[in-house]
C-alpha cells in the first residue's frame, strides 16, 4: 500500500509538470506571429498617481489663564502666526485643522472636558475671523488628559493650559 501511494504521488507529479509545460507561452513567437500576421500593436497611455501619504504638522500654542478661555494679547498673535503657515500650505495643497483644548489637572474631569472645548472653539473662531474657512477646522477637548508637564507647579500647570493647533496637508 506504501508503494503504491508513493507510485501515486510520482504519477501526479509527473502529470502536473506535464500540464504546466503544455500551458507555457512561447512570447517570442507571439509576437512575431503578430507582426506577420499585419496585426496593429496599441499602446495604451496610463497616468500612474501615487498617493502621498499625509503630513502632519503642529503649529504654536496658545495658552490660556486658568479658568480661562479668552484669547490674551499674545496667544492672538499665535494664531495669526499659525495663520500665515495655513495659508502657505493651503496655497500648494489641500488640508485640515485641528485645534485641541487642553486644560491643567486641576478642576473635575467634566469641568476640564467643557472649558477644553471653549478654548479650542475660541481659537477655531479666530482662524474664522482671519480667513481660515470653519469647513476646514474641527475641534475636540482633551481636558486634562494630554498633559505637556506633569509636574503640580504653576508653571507646570500653566503649560498644560493651552490649545494646539494641528495642520495636516494632503
Amino acid at each position: 500500500e506504501k508503494e503504491m501511494k508513493n507510485l501515486l504521488r510520482v504519477v501526479l507529479v509527473l502529470a502536473l509538470a506535464a500540464g504546466l509545460t503544455a500551458c507555457k507561452k512561447n512570447v517570442k513567437d507571439d509576437a512575431n506571429a503578430d507582426m506577420t500576421a499585419g496585426t496593429e500593436m496599441v499602446l495604451e497611455e496610463t497616468t500612474v498617481t501615487e498617493e502621498v501619504p499625509a503630513q502632519e504638522v503642529s503649529l504654536g500654542a496658545v495658552h490660556f489663564a486658568l479658568d480661562k478661555y479668552t484669547l490674551s494679547a499674545d496667544a492672538r498673535k499665535i494664531v495669526e502666526a499659525n495663520v500665515q503657515a495655513i495659508k502657505s500650505a493651503g496655497a500648494v495643497a489641500s488640508y485640515k485643522i485641528t485645534v485641541e483644548g487642553n486644560c491643567d489637572d486641576r478642576g473635575t474631569i467634566a469641568y476640564n472636558i467643557a472649558l477644553g472645548q471653549k478654548r479650542a472653539d475660541e481659537v477655531k473662531a479666530y482662524y474664522v475671523r482671519l480667513g481660515i474657512p470653519a469647513a476646514n477646522i474641527t475641534t475636540v477637548s482633551y481636558g486634562e488628559e494630554k498633559p505637556v508637564c506633569y509636574e503640580a507647579t504653576q508653571s507646570c500647570w500653566a503649560k498644560n493650559r493651552r490649545a494646539d493647533t494641528l495642520l495636516k496637508v494632503n
